[in-house]
């Protein structure tokens, strides 16, 4: 190859990426939604899994009809937009140890991180920061964008209110009621037998009503119960008759039954109070959260799970509930949140999915959406594990899928292989050229799975690749979706 040769290969190359990083910016522009310059009041939300979008989208139909309101993720938050409003209330979620999610990024990087030279004294605030209590960086990113904001010179309205996902049972969530209903379990596989690893089991459940709608990347919040053995041994331990009448909210039901969804006490003190009156308070269980691992037109849920357990080996409330406890025909109460985060608007465009662990929910789910479209874009798929021999998660059914041309592209990574032992990261690093290729043809990035470990070392070798602004961009405006947990 001659100088010329070079010389011309590597000004189109130039070209070829300025061109893809300009139509990054130009999707992204198309997607902002229009903004109210009438509104005075803003309502902003930062949301990983579709939890503060909801509460604010309520939020915002409560005002709107009083007053003219603008809803907006935060990261299409500017500064004209904050110089126009003169009230604004956020939620946010923490993601991570302590980051902001994926939609909020932007709006903490251009505006919170740097000296910014916009005065914010005309604004009054408020802060409503969704977390979960167990992790170390509780609503942390909630409690920064609050004291962000006072040092631009926003005057608070109130301290921030922290919503603990620990402690908001079902009844109390910001969900839409028609989404609402009772789910059956009909089927429960487990999909790694005679694995060391924790138990990794497929649940089928059904309706009797009509079927919720949802879209591949919308998550599930279900209400768990209760093991029927600790019940009765809660019972017996106190010497307290099931049949009695608890009644809260206005409903009457046996104690029995009522003990099936809150949190059972390690000690029964109602020494003062009268036992119906003490029980009726007792703290609901928490919801669990859930990525669906079925698409719609299969007409039933499926979800991919696996069985936590405390140091102690007590089973997880939620993976517990599912995996061990309830039998088939229970019902579980649950209501399905629309993640729009995660929703690949294309099916023609490429698609890259990349997962590990109980993260398969998610790939599944975005395959069998697309099984049904006529005409779909190439798509590859890494999915990671630990064991090559007992820990083969639904292969069967991703290779009938790539043997009917659905997955174009199929490498499974396996981290305690004897052999060549890998993480999806890995494979991602030595396929460099071939990530590069199909994301410049367009195609969508989707990531599910743990955060720690698998989340992050993900998204380090695409920002190795694909370079930091050009990650940015591509998280900005909804090509890299991220379902982690």
């Amino acid at each position: 190859m001659n100088e010329t040769v070079r010389i011309s290969l590597a000004f189109f190359l130039t070209l070829a990426w300025l061109f893809w990083c300009i139509g990054l910016y130009v999707r992204n522009k198309r997607t902002q939604p229009k903004i109210n310059l009438a509104a005075s009041t803003l309502i902003a939300y930062a949301s990983q899994s579709g939890s503060a979008a909801a509460l604010a989208t309520k939020k915002a139909q409560q005002l709107g009809t009083q007053e003219a309101v603008n809803l907006l993720p935060l990261d299409q938050v500017n500064k004209q937009t904050l110089q126009a409003t003169k009230q604004a209330h956020f939620v946010v979620s923490t993601y991570g140890n302590g980051e902001p999610p994926d939609n909020g990024q932007r709006f903490y990087q251009d505006i919170l991180s740097k000296k910014s030279a916009i005065d914010l004294s005309h604004l009054q605030y408020s802060v409503t920061a969704l977390g979960d209590s167990t992790y170390e960086h509780f609503c942390a990113f909630g409690h920064n964008l609050h004291s962000g904001l006072a040092n631009l010179g926003a005057k608070s309205k109130a301290e921030v209110i922290e919503l603990d996902s620990q402690n908001m049972p079902l009844t109390e969530t910001e969900q839409a009621a028609d989404r609402f209903c009772d789910w059956q379990l009909i089927d429960r596989q487990c999909l790694n037998p005679k694995s060391d690893n924790p138990p990794l089991y497929l649940l089928t459940f059904s309706v009797k009503s009509e079927l919720p709608s949802w879209q591949a990347g919308d998550v599930i919040s279900i209400q768990p119960r209760n093991d029927a053995k600790n019940i009765e041994n809660w019972l017996n331990k106190h010497q307290l008759d099931g049949r009695m009448l608890v009644t809260k909210d206005g409903l009457s039901q046996p104690l029995k039954q009522h003990l099936s969804t809150v949190v059972l006490p390690k000690r029964f003190t109602s020494k003062h109070t009268p036992p119906a009156i003490w029980l009726s308070s007792l703290v609901p269980l928490p919801n669990r959260e859930y990525s669906v691992a079925s698409a719609h037109h299969e007409n039933v849920l499926k979800l991919i799970v696996r069985l936590q357990t405390s140091p102690d080996g007590k089973p997880g409330i939620g993976s517990g509930w599912l995996t061990q406890f309830s039998k088939i025909g229970d019902i579980s109460k649950g209501t399905i949140r629309a993640n729009s985060r995660c929703h690949i608007k294309s099916a023609i465009r490429p698609l890259i999915l990349i997962g590990a662990g109980s993260g398969l929910a998610g790939l599944r789910a975005q395959l069998a959406q697309r099984a049904i479209e006529r005409k779909t874009g190439p798509v590859w798929l890494i999915y990671g594990e630990r064991d090559p021999q007992n820990d083969n998660m639904l292969k069967g059914e991703l290779e009938s899928w790539q043997q009917s041309g659905l997955i174009t592209d199929l490498h499974f990574a396996y981290s305690r292989a004897p052999q060549e032992p890998a993480y999806v990261q890995d494979i991602i690093h030595i396929n460099s050229e071939k990530l590069k290729t199909m994301v410049h043809k367009g195609a969508d990035i989707y990531v599910c799975g743990n955060k720690a470990g698998m989340g992050d070392g993900v998204h380090q070798v695409l920002t190795e690749y694909l370079g930091q602004e050009n990650t940015s961009a591509l998280l900005a405006n909804g090509r890299y979706r991220r379902d982690l947990y």
